[in-house]
């Protein structure tokens, strides 16, 4: 049995992706699995996978095409076992406000969102691109100025209330919620791409000193996104805990791998190694 291990990509979280790949190829090598790295670029983004030599596609693939839905199409059409969410869960989780208002349709509260600048109601606002991840191209805006600056820079803005608050993950491995971990960011306001993957960036507290209410209901609702977006393998949520209240922000269907990451830290708290995750998702998508 062989493992192809894709990674890279063209997206904006291409070196992460290429972080979280080489961590997944060093675990699987000492694992005893057969594994070799793929990484894709402008080239072989569909070429690539034609290869007949690999039983298994383990994607460590964040934004872009890798995480919209597109590469896990290609894999479907070609009969190929991956892991992680597929074509739809994928594409939809990738779009921030389409994520958002399937949330809200089933009861989970999310911040107040606009569709243009004038109907802002109140600053501060984050000001995000619908479909960028590792918090890339985020703006905090205090006034309208800033906030029509920041909508020019974004190809397709998603604009909503800024709350301020405790920021809190969730990860999801095969539908059961791992824990609950506190991001606490040591230089901005906001957790930005700095703070999540640089080092000493942020200060992850697992688990999340936070009261039982709020960690059950986090837990809860990660579960609950994660089964209504019909996704696999491993999620992971973002909330604002804000006066006992929770918000769902969204939920990344590819999660980073890397040694700052978050999902590793969230799988001890089942007791797990990231060799453990590793293994248990290769065992999962063979079935």
């Amino acid at each position: 049995m062989k493992i192809a291990v894709f990674m890279g990509g063209t997206s904006s979280e291409k070196e992460i992706s290429l972080k979280s790949g080489e961590a997944v190829l060093e675990s699987l090598k000492k694992q005893g699995y057969d594994a070799y790295g793929v990484i894709l670029d402008e080239k072989n983004q569909v070429t690539a996978f034609l290869d007949n030599e690999y039983d298994l596609a383990y994607l460590v693939l964040h934004g872009g095409n890798g995480e919209n839905g597109k590469i896990q199409a290609v894999l479907d059409i070609l009969g190929k076992k991956y892991t992680g969410s597929g074509v739809l869960a994928s594409a939809i989780t990738m779009d921030k406000d389409k994520t958002k208002q399937i949330a809200q349709s089933v009861g989970i509260k999310v911040p107040k969102a606009y569709r243009t600048v004038e109907k802002i109601e109140r600053f501060p606002v984050i000001i995000k691109p619908v479909d960028e991840g590792s918090s890339k191209g985020v703006f905090l805006c205090n006034n309208r100025e800033e906030a029509e600056e920041a909508v020019k820079r974004l190809a397709r803005p998603i604009i909503e209330d800024y709350i301020v608050g405790e920021e809190l993950t969730v990860g999801v491995l095969n539908g059961k919620a791992l824990g609950v971990l506190k991001i606490i960011p040591q230089a901005d306001v906001l957790y930005d791409y700095d703070s999540k993957y640089a080092d000493g960036g942020s200060i992850h507290e697992f688990p999340a000193k936070i009261e039982d209410k709020s960690y059950k209901e986090a837990m809860k609702i990660a579960e609950k996104v994660h089964s209504e977006f019909g996704m696999k393998g491993i999620s992971r949520s973002d909330f604002i805990l804000s006066d006992g209240e929770l918000y769902f922000l969204e939920v990344n269907s590819s999660p980073g791998m890397t040694k700052t990451s978050l999902i590793p830290d969230l799988a001890t708290l089942k007791g797990y190694t990231f060799d453990d995750v590793v293994r248990i998702t290769v065992e999962t998508f063979l079935k």
